[in-house]
């Protein structure tokens, strides 16, 4: 099994047809894509029976395009020169934090907003890293949203805020994926969140 890195424009149709596989194939080596119509650009795609490791240009042999309709793909149009994202946490949810952070840097999100330490110390003051945590006593959960998750957000917010592909609040990375850019669409960034900043000030944390 080999492997493909996605770039912007491509469809699971048009790299099946590419490596003379099916998207059934593609969908049952790549246990991660739970919608077959929607891929994130840059991300590694497993390819069975292939021996090419990340196939960088791209495009079909002999520099053709690739075939297929060029739709259902996140992310810019050159993935040259990533910016980093910085120093990730040790352990799980440092883990969970690079899943999630890679997947928002290939849907567009300007890496500089995401501090992952930050996103640690929130998730560490929110569930202590517990992914099925929830909290059932706050006004949300009076109100029949209880927080959820390792950044505790509510179904509504998370619904908003969630990438195509990524619908289970209580899945790790896609509990991330939606805190950060809710965070990111209020506060302007991770780091802005009054919890953070009131700690940076001195303070005790504060929900956001």
């Amino acid at each position: 099994m080999g492997n493909y890195r996605i770039r912007s424009g491509d469809t699971l149709s048009s790299i099946a047809q590419r490596y003379n596989t099916s998207v059934d194939a593609l969908m049952k080596a790549n246990t991660q894509i739970k919608d077959a119509n929607v891929i994130l650009a840059d991300d590694k795609l497993n390819i069975p029976g292939a021996k090419d490791e990340f196939v960088e240009g791209g495009g079909t042999p002999g520099g053709l395009p690739p075939p297929g309709q060029q739709l259902h793909t996140a992310g810019p149009e050159s993935v040259e020169g990533p910016a980093e994202i910085g120093e990730m946490p040790e352990g799980q949810v440092g883990d969970w934090i690079r899943q999630a952070t890679e997947k928002l840097k290939a849907a567009g999100v300007p890496v500089e907003k995401m501090n992952p330490q930050d996103i640690a110390k929130i998730i560490q003051h929110e569930s202590s890293g517990n992914p099925n945590a929830i909290n059932l006593w706050d006004d949300n959960a009076k109100r029949g949203t209880p927080s959820i998750g390792l950044m505790q957000t509510i179904q509504p917010t998370f619904d908003a805020y969630k990438l195509p592909g990524h619908d289970n609040i209580r899945d790790p990375v896609d509990n991330i994926i939606a805190a950060v850019r809710y965070s990111i669409d209020r506060y302007g960034s991770v780091s802005n969140v009054p919890g953070l900043q009131s700690m940076n000030g001195g303070g005790g944390y504060v929900g956001y």
